[in-house]
């Protein structure tokens, strides 16, 4: 089982090579223009992507004319992010923080929440994240929250175990429903790097909140949004019994 507080330390060294070169630039550039589609961004907007990781859709982001801002707790992420975007001359506000704790309040035009970075939290951290996604939005501002965690789509699964070859290394997941605690999804991403003599291993543990469709967005009234949609494949159709993603659009009341 992941340790308390897992999320500070996962996210730093070698092991997560793999995750970076797993998306390419063209794919960044194809999501960040899903994004514009569906927050309704205009050039000049100013957009939070939290938690940010290392700025992939950040970055896009500005390149199409917008004003981003992004937070995540991994100073070496952030650092990788802003080397890059000096790299291609653009201009990314990143900040090192608590993505419970935002810094801005009612200055962003839109936020979003990508990949498989909701549900680290109690139920009261989780709630307090949403809390301050709307305490940095303007009233009416726009929120989209992927959550690929969802009960309906973990119990559909037929097996939660898979591996994906990343270059030169191998990247095992398994994962199983806390049977002490059924609404964590207790996570072991295991490494395997094929460069090195009998291929270097290095298992890490994470832990999620797994949430109904029904209770995430009664989390979300509670924070403070409204006009709640949620989405299955290709982001534009309504969520249901075969859909295999969870999208989530709102707006700050």
């Amino acid at each position: 089982m992941a340790a308390q507080g897992w999320w500070t330390s996962f996210f730093e060294g070698p092991a997560l090579e793999p995750w970076r070169r797993a998306h390419s630039r063209d794919e960044s550039r194809g999501q960040a223009h899903d994004l514009v589609r569906a927050l309704g961004l205009q050039r000049g907007q100013r957009v939070l992507d939290v938690p940010c990781g290392n700025a992939r859709l950040a970055l896009e982001l500005a390149a199409l004319g917008m004003k981003v801002s992004g937070l995540d707790s991994s100073g070496e992420l952030l650092a990788e992010g802003r080397r890059r975007a000096a790299e291609r001359g653009l201009e990314l506000e990143l900040v090192n923080g608590d993505m419970r704790a935002l810094p801005w309040r009612a200055e962003l035009d839109a936020a979003f929440c990508a990949g498989n970075s909701f549900g680290y939290f109690d139920d009261d951290g989780n709630r307090a994240f949403l809390e301050a996604v709307a305490r940095a939005l303007v009233p009416g501002g726009r929120f989209w929250l992927e959550y690929p965690l969802a009960l309906e789509l973990v119990r559909g699964r037929a097996a939660l175990r898979d591996w994906q070859i990343l270059g030169e290394r191998i990247v095992l997941t398994e994962a199983a429903l806390d049977p002490a605690e059924p609404r964590r999804l207790e996570t072991s991403y295991t490494f395997v790097d094929l460069t090195r003599p009998g291929g270097a291993m290095e298992t890490r543990h994470a832990s999620y909140r797994v949430y109904e469709l029904r209770e995430l967005q009664a989390l979300l009234e509670s924070a403070g949004f409204t006009a709640l949609e949620a989405l299955g494949q290709d982001q534009r159709r309504a969520f249901g019994p075969d859909s295999s993603e969870l999208w989530l659009r709102a707006r700050r009341a």
